[in-house]
């Protein structure tokens, strides 16, 4: 299923802030500071790429049983 343009739009700057999750979780990887890094900055950073994923390729990751399709 092919998400609407406004959708996708949408998705990119609600999730616009994960850049900075994401930032900040491959700061800490590239200087070995794991300490710094918490669950939910994990998690976050997941929910971010699945969302970048969503906008950038206009695609659900899974396919739609639905028959509206």
């Amino acid at each position: 299923m092919k998400v609407p343009i406004q959708i996708r739009v949408l998705i990119a700057i609600v999730a616009s802030p994960t850049l900075m999750v994401l930032g900040f979780l491959f700061y800490n990887l590239v200087t070995f500071n794991f300490a710094d890094i918490a669950i939910s900055t994990g998690i976050f950073s997941l929910l971010g790429c699945f969302a970048y994923y969503i906008v950038i390729t206009g695609n659900l990751p899974f396919k739609s049983s639905s028959p509206l399709d």
